[in-house]
């Protein structure tokens, strides 16, 4: 766990000094923070109001962390970090009609 934070902070790190702290594009944020061949993390930044939203997957852990930084001062704020395994493996959460369970078995009528 300890290693996945030290990366998870150089990544923020490098990407946040790379944007400059300012940024007006939504498209010059997801230039500039993308899935790493090095990390193998995955990245999203989003605007909000005085902070970027900095969403970062660990896709072989299999856990998300979601990050407010600071505009003015660059402070990193943790929001959420959820460990996915469980998540991933419902069936069905929140779907509507039909459910997956009433696809199935539909085609098994078939």
């Amino acid at each position: 766990m300890r290693q996945w934070i030290c990366i998870l902070v150089v990544a923020l790190g490098l990407g946040l000094v790379a944007s400059g702290w300012q940024t007006n594009s939504d498209a010059a944020l997801a230039a500039q923070f993308s899935p790493t061949a090095t990390t193998g993390l995955i990245t999203h930044v989003q605007d909000v109001d005085k902070a970027l939203r900095v969403i970062v997957i660990d896709p072989t852990l299999r856990v998300m962390g979601v990050y407010d930084v600071s505009r003015e001062t660059g402070e990193i704020q943790p929001k959420s970090i959820r460990n996915l395994n469980a998540d991933l493996q419902m069936l069905e959460f929140n779907s509507g009609a039909p459910s997956p369970a009433e696809i199935q078995k539909t085609l098994e009528r078939k």
